[in-house]
């Protein structure tokens, strides 16, 4: 097995109720200079160069997966968003970028808001952040918590590596206290319908995804 099949995930960027797909349409022609947060084996990175023509400098902290990135995208660095200074070396090299993207990257984290706020001085006054962030308050956890059940698992929701949980009234606060004025917001979700999701977001949507300026 090669080093980008081990590494690479299924992108599916067409599909109007996967969160890839939102990031996509979120993003536009948003800007020519992406930052790709969490880029893993820059998969993401690689549809929007592609797309829209972009420059995309991809951030993760996975060496092997970064190995791979390196084939797709400008530029890779290996970071540790838990460090306090993570963003000085994009600022010195690469900033400043027109949108970063946190593709199911900031439930991961300790501190999401700092994590934020940081990015904030590497964006053009003004850029743009598209955070996709997974709803804890999806149904099948909620009917989960009625049976007295909250297990994590390997993937999804309730993935064993996240730190941090989020409604959708959370996650739009997040992005406020960090500094950023919501400009849109969209919802993931199994495959269900896209008018039955955006009518009851808050129960039946997987996660939300949603474009945000620096103020």
């Amino acid at each position: 097995m090669s080093d980008t099949t081990f590494y690479d995930f299924p992108v599916k960027i067409d599909d109007p109720v996967n969160s890839h797909g939102i990031q996509l349409r979120l993003l536009q022609d948003q800007g020519s200079r992406v930052l790709d947060v969490g880029c893993h084996s820059g998969m993401m990175g690689s549809f929007i160069k592609e797309r829209y023509g972009s420059t995309v400098v991809g951030i993760d902290y996975d060496e092997g997966a970064l190995n791979v990135a390196g084939t797709r995208l400008d530029a890779v660095y290996r970071t540790d968003l838990e460090s306090a200074d993570w963003a000085a070396m994009l600022l010195e090299r690469e900033a400043p970028f027109d949108v970063a993207i946190f593709g199911d990257v900031l439930e991961h984290v300790r501190y999401p808001e700092e994590v934020l706020r940081e990015t904030k001085r590497l964006l053009k006054p003004g850029g743009k952040v598209i955070v996709s962030l997974p709803n804890v308050a999806n149904l099948r956890v909620r009917l989960g918590l009625l049976r007295g059940n909250f297990r994590y698992a390997d993937s999804g929701i309730l993935d064993r590596t996240h730190l941090r949980f989020f409604t959708m009234e959370t996650a739009h606060e997040l992005l406020d206290k960090a500094g950023f004025e919501l400009e849109e917001s969209d919802v993931a979700g199994y495959s269900l319908p896209q008018w039955l999701l955006r009518m009851f977001p808050g129960m039946l949507g997987a996660g939300f995804v949603m474009r945000a300026r620096a103020r």
